[in-house]
């Protein structure tokens, strides 16, 4: 979700990657951290760098590299902003010390902990996202990787005294709190500073960014006109016009009650304010489009339960054209919203009330390991495939390491640390669209096969090697060992959790010396940047961290803008993740 910003390395021996200094995302307004003042006095324990590297176990000290961008704070003072704010949004990237702790205070004087935590089975008071009450799961990662935390907060809440309110609370894009109530006697009208606190070890943050909240709407839709076809609700093209008209509003309801259709709004945007704008549509329905200028905004294929879409655009002030499609599915009530946001604007509705009813109640299916592993079949969709893996099984373990393969391939495509799966798309009513999604903290490995020949170590790796799935057996434990026909070898692949890492053993059965289709290796990560912290130990972007025998000869290989960590593999051959 954050990968906006340019990430700038330089390999160090014995330490990880040092990581600029970069800017605020999004639709936020960053926090400037070329020096120090944008926050009151400063105290010596905070200082303004151009990057740091810190080593996930403490074996080397933190070190850091001259120039701007990165705010570093050692246990000490708390450091607060000039910036007073009361209702906001907050985005913050964190980097902590081994055993480090601290917070981040808001404007009602409420403390988020940010802390060393991902070792930690079981949230609680010392967990990262702990306000008074504890985080759903640990969503913490290692030491040395950078951190995301957002939130929407509310400095008071109307009709109830002294409080304040956190809405959400996202830990490495993880939601782990949500609609938290909270003391506040702080005044919330004229507003109060943010402040960063460091209590143990060393702390570094970076892209700083905040929206001011207010309650204005910049932007408005007029002179409404609709079009009402008849056309089946899955029809490519529609073209059987059955009424039209004007509306003072947007809303399906113009429909009149019709159980297939297409509905087609066409009208003025008047914007007061000019900037970047995000809409986001809520329904049901097989479609929902918003063009403006001609231009697609928001493009969406079907939503049974109200699920949201977002696009943004640039508008300059004055009026804009806009179109909107919607389609309703006959077997669902309908239903069409779209919200419009802006930087330091609270969210508002285009849509009439009566357009978005009540969505049905909808469950939240999922599936725990509690004594022993538990495995899933499902489809998974990869990120930026039209297609979904459709031969994919995701294995739980009950120490909270899982992870998914794809059997056609023979490729590790996620893993993630935290809660199981969240199976509610596979089992609900029909199980559509049969979608695993994992509940936890997850991570990116790679779409293509694990195992491959290659001719020698500088050959390309193939999206899908010449592998064919042999089946899977269960160990003693409950975890499945995959067993998979590579060239003129059979390879075993087995993941296990290792209590802190995701450990993972090939075995080589056959004979693979003198064959002709070449030397078998495992690819074992792909980023913009692997860096070799120490023998053996590699960091993957801010991903995860690989590990592997320190005599192993492990290969970091260019990959057109990529890179690729390559291990040879014979007899049996072991690595580990973690993050």
């Amino acid at each position: 979700m954050h990968q906006l910003f340019q990430k700038v390395s330089l390999l160090l021996l014995a330490c990880p990657v040092m990581v600029m200094g970069q800017t605020a995302k999004g639709n936020y307004s960053p926090l400037p951290l070329k020096d120090l003042s944008a926050f009151e006095s400063a105290a010596p324990n905070w200082s303004i760098q151009g990057g740091i590297s810190i080593h996930p176990s403490g074996a080397a000290k933190p070190k850091t590299l001259a120039g701007d961008g990165v705010l570093i704070g050692n246990a000490g003072t708390v450091l607060t902003t000039k910036l007073k704010a009361s209702d906001l949004r907050l985005y913050v990237e964190f980097n902590v010390a081994p055993g480090a702790e601290g917070n981040i205070i808001l404007p009602g004087g409420q403390k988020i902990k940010i802390s060393d935590s991902s070792k930690q089975k079981v949230a609680n008071a010392s967990t990262s996202g702990y306000i008074g009450q504890f985080p759903s799961q640990n969503a913490a990662k290692s030491p040395g990787l950078w951190q995301t935390l957002e939130i929407s907060y509310d400095a008071s809440v109307q009709h109830i005294p002294n409080s304040a309110r956190l809405n959400t609370l996202s830990l490495n894009g993880v939601t782990v709190l949500e609609t938290v109530y909270l003391p506040n006697t702080k005044a919330a009208v004229d507003g109060q500073p943010i402040a960063l606190e460091v209590t143990k070890g060393s702390i570094a943050f970076r892209n700083v960014g905040y929206q001011l909240l207010a309650n204005r709407k910049p932007l408005s839709i007029n002179n409404l006109q609709y079009k009402v076809y008849s056309d089946k609700w899955d029809a490519k093209e529609y073209s059987k016009l059955d009424h039209e008209g004007q509306s003072p509003v947007l809303t399906q309801e113009v429909t009149n009650g019709m159980r297939e259709f297409h509905l087609v709004y066409e009208g003025d945007i008047d914007v007061t304010e000019a900037g970047d704008y995000i809409f986001t549509t809520i329904y049901s329905g097989p479609v929902l489009s918003v063009d403006i200028d001609g231009k697609s905004v928001v493009s969406s294929g079907e939503a049974t339960s109200q699920e949201t879409h977002t696009g943004s655009i640039n508008l300059t002030q004055g009026k804009h054209k806009f179109k909107i499609h919607y389609s309703r599915f006959p077997w669902r009530q309908p239903a069409l919203g779209l919200r419009v946001e802006k930087s330091g604007v609270r969210p508002y509705d285009l849509h009439t009330l009566s357009s978005l009813p009540e969505p049905e109640p909808k469950p939240y299916i999922s599936v725990t390991p509690e004594m022993r592993p538990e495995m899933v079949r499902s489809f998974i969709q990869v990120e930026g495939e039209k297609s979904k893996r459709t031969h994919c099984i995701s294995v739980g373990s009950p120490d909270g390491w899982n992870y998914t393969v794809d059997l056609n391939r023979g490729a590790l495509v996620q893993a993630w640390r935290g809660q199981f799966a969240d199976v509610t798309e596979m089992w609900y009513e029909r199980g559509e669209p049969q979608l695993l999604f994992p509940a936890g903290l997850k991570v990116h490995v790679s779409g293509r096969s694990s195992v491959a020949m290659l001719d020698n170590a500088n050959a390309a790796w193939p999206d899908s090697s010449n592998i064919n799935f042999l089946g899977y057996k269960i160990d003693q434990k409950g975890y499945p060992v995959f067993r998979y026909a590579v060239g003129s070898a059979t390879v075993s692949d087995e993941l296990v959790s290792g209590g802190n890492t995701l450990s993972r053993t090939f075995r080589v059965e056959g004979r693979l010396e003198g064959s002709p289709t070449g030397s078998l290796y495992s690819l074992l990560a792909s980023g913009k940047q692997i860096t070799e912290i120490e023998k053996g130990l590699y960091q993957i972007d801010d991903r995860f961290y690989v590990q592997v025998d320190k005599k192993a000869k492990a290969i970091v290989r260019p990959a057109g803008e990529m890179k690729e960590l390559i291990l040879p593999v014979s007899n049996a051959t072991s690595y580990s993740m973690f993050w």
